[in-house]
């Protein structure tokens, strides 16, 4: 993680009066990515479904620490969603990995005159879900 010290034994300069080398000490400083963010062990990566993507459900390919991978995004996910990638996270030193989450934002169309039939259709499915309580983050 950034901030952690890494010595390396025997790898530093020699001393004045000759002798054995000295240690190496790195100084860790991990790098921004675009897409993805540290929280732990974990990676969190923001992922903008279409509005059709998060009702059919449908297969993506996401950026992870290690490339990209296809993530199966099941029918009906909701915005806020956090669909799980095991073992995609951030390596411990240890050699075990933290998870990748992938946070759902539904992307919602601006939509004109012509779409509004259409969309009144699924207004009427709407009315089959109980919406959630508000609730704090």
């Amino acid at each position: 993680e950034s901030g952690a010290r890494l010595p390396v034994p025997g790898q530093g300069g020699q001393g004045n009066r000759g002798g054995r080398a000295g240690d190496l000490y790195l100084d860790v400083s991990v790098a921004r990515d675009a897409h993805l963010r540290r929280n732990g062990r974990d990676v969190e990566l923001a992922l903008p479904l279409t509005f059709a993507e998060a009702c059919l459900g449908t297969q993506v390919d996401v950026p992870t620490v290690d490339g990209t991978v296809r993530l199966t995004i099941p029918p009906g996910t909701s915005s806020g969603a956090k669909l799980r990638l095991r073992g995609k996270g951030a390596k411990a030193p240890d050699g075990t990995r933290g998870d990748q989450l992938c946070r759902v934002e539904v992307l919602v169309p601006k939509i004109d005159p012509a779409d509004k039939e259409s969309l009144r259709l699924v207004a009427e499915l709407d009315a089959r879900v109980k919406p959630a309580k508000p609730r704090t983050f």
